[in-house]
């Protein structure tokens, strides 16, 4: 699982050993405890914390705005998951390009350079996928 964390919004990933993207969602900071269970429950398709044990097998976590906070969060609610920081530097735009890489624009808009365009959403999902890749490729 990647964690994107934020002031107002904080994004999750679940990513697999490969770096294939399972499940992007964009969380409120302020309710970011009790959603991350529903998210994980509910994208793991498990109902417990044995069953989630079972499939998830680390949290990766950028290392920029609220990271403490969250961090404390994660070690409350995910007790025994160790949390990996990672570098957090340009993952924003690593997403953007992420982003568009597997939803190219269509139709007029592909005419138009990608870095006029803006994306409909934000892109923290994206960027807790580019946190989980940076760790696989440190091959940790």
């Amino acid at each position: 699982m990647g964690i994107d964390p934020g002031r107002d919004k904080t994004g999750v990933a679940l990513v697999d050993g490969n770096g294939t993207i399972l499940a992007v969602q964009v969380l409120r900071t302020r309710s970011f405890s009790d959603n991350l269970l529903k998210f994980l429950f509910q994208n793991l398709q498990v109902n417990n914390a044995w069953g989630l044990r079972k499939k998830m097998r680390a949290v990766v976590m950028g290392d920029g705005t609220g990271s403490g906070e969250h961090r404390k969060w994660i070690e409350k609610a995910l007790p025994g998951y160790t949390v990996h920081i990672v570098d957090e530097k340009f993952s924003t735009e690593e997403a953007r390009d992420l982003y568009w890489e597997l939803y190219p624009p269509k139709g007029w808009r592909r005419l138009i350079p990608l870095g006029l365009q803006t994306p409909p959403g934000p892109l923290d999902g994206y960027a807790a996928v580019v946190q989980v890749r940076r760790y696989l490729q440190q091959g940790k």
